[in-house]
C-alpha cells in the first residue's frame, strides 16, 4: 500500500521539528521558511560548488515534460500546490521531515520528476566531478544537490551507474504505466506507487521506489522491466575488518549481476529471465560463462584498483594542443580491464560521445566522425589524482578468494 497519503499536509506557517543532516535531500521554493527550513543548509560548511549558477529557466526535456503534464492533470487529487507561487521549482533545500509534514504529494512528485530531468541534462558533469568521497569532500555530490535537489552515497561503488541510469528508470516506469490496462491503475497508480514523500528522499531511495513499481509491473501484459534493481549493481557496505572472502564475495555478487544485465541485453530478454536462464541449460550456462568467469572477474577487480600491491595504470589521450589528458576514472577502468583481458579494442563514452579504442594501434576513434587520437598507458607515478581508489587487499588474497568461489562453483573458471 502506498504511503503517499500517510502524512497530513501542515498549513503554511506551521513549524516542524528540525531534522538531522541525513534528512536533508531536496530543495524547495518560497515556502521553505514556513516548513522549518532556513537559509543555511547542510551544505553551508561545504566548499563552494564548482558550478554555482544554474539557469532555472532551462527547458525540461520533452519526455519529462510529458510526465509533468500528466501529473498536472491530477494536481488536486494529489494535494495541489501549497509552498510555491505557481508550479513547484527547485531553489533550495528542504529536509525529509518537512517533506513528510509540510508538502503535498503533488509537490513532492513534481520536484522529483524535475530533479531527474535535470540529472539527465547534467549527469556527465556530475559524474566527472564525483571523486567517490562523502558530501563535504565531493564536488560531484554538491553539484548533484544544487542542480537536482537530491543527495546520494557517492562513496559506494555503483554511484556513477546510478547517476546515469536513474533518469531512464523513471522514463521506463512512466512508459510502463501508460501501457498498463485500466485494472492496473494506469498513470494515476504510477504517481501513487512510484513516489513516497515519507521515505528517504536521497537519490537511491527515490530510484528504489520507482524500481519497485517497475518490477511490480513486469507481469502486466505489454510491459517489461529490462533493468536490474539498483541494489543489484551497487556494493553494499561491509563491517569494518571483514575478511578478504567477504569483500571479494560482495564484489562478485555485483559482477555477476552486471554480467547478467549485459547478457540479457545481448540476448534481448528481461533481466529476471536472464537470471533464470544463466543457471538453466548447459548451452546457456556456457554462453554466460564467456562474460562471467574467473579471469574476467580478476581483471575487473585489478582495473578497479582493489589490489594494494599492483601498480595502478593511468590512461591518457593526446588532445589538440599536443598535451596528454587523463581519462576519467570510469573510462580508465574500462580501458584497463580490456588491457588486462588482452582485448584488441573496447568502447568508452565521454558525455554524449562514443569512442572506440583500438588497443593494438593505441588510438581513440570517434564513432561518429571517425577522428583518431593517440592514447597511451603508463604506471601511475603519484602526480595528480589517482586513476582509482587505493587498493585494500593484496593481489594474492584476491586470487585466493577467487579460487575459493571457483571451487564452490559460484564462478566459472
Amino acid at each position: 500500500k502506498s504511503t503517499l497519503d500517510a502524512a497530513p499536509v501542515v498549513p503554511r506557517g506551521r513549524t516542524s521539528a528540525g531534522g538531522s543532516r541525513a534528512d536533508a535531500a531536496a530543495v524547495i521554493g518560497p515556502g521553505a521558511a514556513a516548513c522549518g527550513s532556513s537559509s543555511s543548509s547542510s551544505s553551508s560548511n561545504a566548499p563552494a560548488s564548482p558550478s554555482s549558477t544554474w539557469e532555472a529557466s532551462e527547458e525540461v526535456p520533452a519526455a519529462f515534460q510529458e510526465i509533468l503534464t500528466e501529473l498536472s492533470r491530477l494536481e488536486f487529487e494529489f494535494g495541489g500546490v501549497r509552498n510555491f507561487n505557481g508550479q513547484p521549482r527547485i531553489e533550495r533545500k528542504v529536509k525529509a521531515c518537512d517533506f513528510r509534514t509540510c508538502y503535498t504529494d503533488f509537490e513532492y512528485i513534481y520536484l522529483t520528476v524535475l530533479g531527474f530531468a535535470r540529472l539527465q541534462i547534467c549527469c556527465e558533469e556530475i559524474v566527472a566531478l564525483n571523486n567517490g568521497r562523502k558530501f563535504l569532500q565531493n564536488p560531484g555530490v554538491q553539484l548533484l544537490e544544487q542542480r537536482t535537489g537530491m543527495t546520494m552515497h557517492a562513496d559506494r561503488e555503483g554511484a556513477n551507474h546510478l547517476l546515469r541510469s536513474a533518469p531512464d528508470v523513471l522514463l521506463e516506469a512512466f512508459a510502463a504505466s501508460r501501457r498498463a490496462d485500466a485494472a492496473a491503475g494506469g498513470v494515476a497508480a504510477f504517481f501513487r506507487e512510484a513516489f513516497d514523500r515519507n521515505a528517504d528522499p536521497c537519490l537511491e531511495g527515490r530510484v528504489g521506489r520507482v524500481m519497485e513499481y517497475l518490477q511490480s509491473r513486469s507481469q502486466v501484459p505489454g510491459s517489461s522491466s529490462q533493468r536490474p534493481p539498483a541494489e543489484d549493481l551497487a556494493l553494499q557496505p561491509l563491517p569494518e575488518g571483514s575478511t578478504a572472502k567477504a569483500v571479494i564475495g560482495e564484489h562478485l555478487r555485483v559482477f555477476v549481476n552486471e554480467c547478467t544485465w549485459r547478457w540479457a541485453r545481448d540476448r534481448g530478454v528481461d533481466y529476471d529471465v536472464a537470471k533464470k536462464e544463466r543457471q538453466g541449460e548447459a548451452a546457456a550456462s556456457e554462453d554466460f560463462a564467456r562474460l562471467c568467469n574467473a579471469g574476467a572477474f580478476e581483471a575487473t577487480l585489478l582495473a578497479k584498483g582493489l589490489a594494494s600491491d599492483v601498480p595502478q595504470r593511468r590512461w591518457e589521450v593526446r588532445i589538440d594542443d599536443g598535451t596528454w589528458s587523463p581519462y576519467g576514472a570510469e573510462q580508465n577502468e574500462v580501458l584497463e580491464m580490456a588491457r588486462r583481458m588482452n582485448k584488441p579494442c573496447c568502447q568508452i563514452k565521454i558525455r554524449q560521445w562514443v569512442y572506440e579504442v583500438d588497443l593494438d594501434r593505441m588510438v581513440q576513434v570517434n564513432a561518429k566522425t571517425r577522428k583518431e587520437r593517440p592514447v597511451r598507458c603508463a604506471e601511475y607515478g603519484g602526480s595528480g589524482n589517482p586513476p582509482c581508489r587505493g587498493g585494500m587487499l593484496a593481489h594474492e588474497e584476491i586470487q585466493a578468494a577467487i579460487r575459493y568461489f571457483v571451487e564452490l562453483h559460484t564462478l566459472a573458471e
